[in-house]
């Protein structure tokens, strides 16, 4: 299994965040400081890219839907990319596609983010 990595990367006002290895207990805490720190910013359109994310806790995803929920509450969004298809399968499981959006194009995703 990959260590948990966290690359950055900004498009106009959409945060990207790119994702590798297992989104457990132990690493979660690292994303949280991260999409805090943003949130504080008033950075609240945030793409987060998995497509080599290995693992998700379902802990994990339940954060997720936290954060979307405090973005969504600024005009903004918590949204997903690349959602590997396992992962993708497990997300569905749990219903939670009914709250994150999982897009599988990037110019799609960020133009999603102003299209109303």
């Amino acid at each position: 299994m990959k260590d948990f990595r966290i690359e950055q990367e900004t498009k106009g006002n959409i945060q990207i965040v790119r994702l590798t290895g297992s989104l457990d207990m132990y690493s979660f805490p690292r994303l949280e400081t991260q999409l805090n720190t943003h949130l504080q910013q008033g950075h609240y359109a945030i793409l987060l890219d998995c497509k080599d994310l290995d693992y998700i806790g379902s802990a994990g995803l339940g954060a997720l839907i936290g954060f979307a929920k405090q973005a969504r509450e600024k005009g903004g969004d918590v949204k997903l990319l690349n959602v590997p298809e396992r992962i993708y399968k497990i997300i569905e499981l749990l219903g939670f596609t009914k709250v994150l959006q999982v897009h599988t194009d990037e110019s799609a995703a960020l133009a999603s983010f102003t299209a109303h």
